[in-house]
C-alpha cells in the first residue's frame, strides 16, 4: 500500500509533462509484469518519466492552495481513498485492466500535447491543414480522433501566434475542402485554443463584468469560427480547459455563463466532467469512482451534474474503446447501480459512440465495442451492461446518429440531452439550434 500512495504521489506531481520517447515503452501494449509489482513498477516508472511538468505547463500549476497544509492533507486523503480501491481491485485479480486504462490514459494525453511533432506540424505559416488531418487519420484508428482535436488547437494557435484575432477559420472557403468526419474533433480543437488564451490571464478576483466580458468573447469567437452545426464541440472545451488549467475559476465562469450565454452552461459543465477523467489523482488505479462523485460533487445543479456525470461518462467510455471489458471490469461492475440512478452515464456512453463513429467509421473496436457481452456466469454484470452500454449504444449507432448526422446537428450531442427526444423533433422539424 505504501508503494502505491508514493507512487501515486509521484505521479500526480509529475503528470502535465509528457515526454512521448520516454513513455513510448511504457505504453507499449507489451509492457512487463501485469500483476502487483508490475503495475506498482509501471506507475512510479510513468511518475518518473513525467517529472519537470510545471516547466512546461508554467505558473498555472502553482496556486496559493498548494501551500496550505490543508491542500496536501486532503490529497493524501484522496490518494488514499484510490489507492484502497485499487488495492482491492488488485485482489480481484483485475490489475492488467488497470494498467492498461492507465496505458490508454497516458497515450491520449501524448497525442493531444505531442500532436505537432507527430504529423510535422510547421512552426511558420502556411499550415497545410488538409494534409495534416490526412497525416493524423495515418497514425491508426483510434489515435486520429485525439491528433485531430490536438491539430485543431494547433491551427487556431497558429492564427494567435500571428497576431490575429481568428474569424471563420472552420467556416470560409480556407477549410471548405476539409474531410466532413474531422469537423467534430478540429471544432472541439479550437475551443482548447480559445478558452486557453483568453483564460491564461484572468484571477480567480477578477470582477464579474470583467469575467464576463472574457466568458462573452470566448462564447463569440467560437460562434464566429465553428462550422455551422458543431459549434457545441467548440463550447464544450471551454468547461475542460477550465476544470484542467484554472480550476478555481469554474465557479465564476459559470457564474458569467449564466448571464451572458446560459444556452452555453450545460456545454461547460460536460467539459468540466470530462476534465475530471483526465485530472492527475484520477489517474490513479481505481479512480473510476471518484471521478463521478467528483462531478456530482462539484456541479451546482441537476442539469450541470447531469452534464457532467455525461462528461465523465464520454471520458470512462471513449480512452478504453478499443477494449471494453476495462469499462465493464473497473467501472460498471462495481459501481453500475450507482450509475445506474443517473440518465448522464448512458447518455455519455450513447453521444460519445456516435461521436466516435462520426470521426472513424471504419474503426473495428466500434462494432465489437457494441456487440460485447460480459461472461454469463455474471448474470448481474450482464444485465448493467446492457442498460448502461449495450442498448444506449446500439441506439445511438442505429437510430439517433443517422439522424443527427442528416441534419447536422452533430455538435448538439456535446451536452447532456434526451437523445430520443431530440431525435424526434428533429424528424419532426422543430429542432432548435441551440448550439449553432
Amino acid at each position: 500500500m505504501r508503494d502505491l500512495v508514493k507512487s501515486g504521489l509521484s505521479f500526480t506531481r509529475a503528470m502535465p509533462l509528457f515526454a512521448t520517447q520516454q513513455l513510448a515503452g511504457w505504453l507499449s501494449p507489451a509492457a512487463g509484469s501485469l500483476g502487483q509489482e508490475g503495475l506498482f513498477s509501471r506507475l512510479y516508472q510513468l511518475g518518473q518519466c513525467l517529472q519537470g511538468a510545471v516547466v512546461q505547463i508554467g505558473p498555472t500549476l502553482i496556486t496559493p492552495e498548494l501551500l496550505y497544509p490543508s491542500t496536501w492533507l486532503d490529497l493524501s486523503v484522496e490518494v488514499a481513498q484510490r489507492s484502497a480501491a485499487a488495492t482491492r481491485l488488485l485482489a480481484e485479480g483485475k490489475g492488467g485492466l488497470m494498467l492498461e486504462e492507465l496505458r490508454y490514459k497516458g497515450q491520449v494525453f501524448c497525442l493531444v500535447l505531442n500532436v505537432a511533432n507527430l504529423i510535422g506540424i510547421p512552426s511558420e505559416p502556411p499550415f497545410p491543414l488538409n494534409a495534416l488531418i490526412a497525416r493524423s487519420y495515418g497514425l491508426g484508428f483510434y489515435p486520429a480522433l485525439w491528433a485531430i482535436e490536438g491539430l485543431g488547437k494547433e491551427y487556431a494557435d497558429s492564427f494567435w501566434e500571428q497576431g490575429i484575432v481568428p474569424h471563420h477559420i472552420l467556416s470560409d472557403e480556407r477549410t471548405s475542402g476539409v474531410p466532413l468526419r474531422s469537423l467534430t474533433m478540429l471544432d472541439a480543437g479550437i475551443g482548447l485554443s480559445f478558452a486557453q488564451t483568453c483564460l491564461k490571464n484572468v484571477e480567480p478576483g477578477t470582477p464579474a463584468p470583467a469575467m464576463n466580458a472574457v466568458v462573452a468573447e470566448i462564447v463569440r469567437l467560437a460562434r464566429d469560427n465553428a462550422r455551422p452545426g458543431y459549434c457545441g464541440a467548440t463550447y464544450e472545451n471551454l468547461g475542460l480547459v477550465t476544470r484542467t488549467l484554472y480550476p478555481d475559476l469554474v465557479p465564476a465562469v459559470d457564474r458569467s455563463l449564466r448571464e451572458v450565454a446560459p444556452e452555453v452552461t450545460g456545454y461547460f459543465w460536460h467539459g468540466v466532467g470530462r476534465a475530471l477523467y483526465f485530472l492527475p489523482i484520477n489517474f490513479l488505479p481505481g479512480a473510476d469512482r471518484f471521478v463521478f462523485e467528483m462531478a456530482a460533487r462539484e456541479a451546482p445543479d441537476e442539469p450541470a451534474r447531469l452534464n457532467a456525470i455525461a462528461g465523465a461518462a464520454w471520458g470512462s467510455a471513449l480512452v478504453v474503446q478499443p477494449n471494453p471489458e476495462i469499462l465493464a471490469e473497473l467501472v460498471i461492475a462495481p459501481y453500475g447501480e450507482e450509475l445506474a440512478r443517473t440518465p448522464g452515464f448512458a447518455n455519455g456512453v450513447a453521444s460519445t459512440l456516435m461521436m466516435r463513429f462520426d470521426i472513424t467509421p471504419e474503426a473495428p473496436f466500434i462494432r465489437s465495442y457494441v456487440q460485447y457481452r460480459p461472461s454469463a456466469a455474471n448474470p448481474r454484470l450482464a444485465r448493467l451492461w446492457d442498460q448502461l452500454v449495450r442498448v444506449p449504444a446500439e441506439m445511438a449507432l442505429d437510430v439517433y446518429y443517422p439522424v443527427i448526422k442528416q441534419h447536422d446537428r452533430l455538435g448538439d450531442i456535446f451536452e447532456y440531452r434526451d437523445l430520443a427526444a431530440f431525435v424526434a423533433r428533429l424528424q419532426r422539424g422543430q429542432g432548435m439550434r441551440g448550439a449553432a
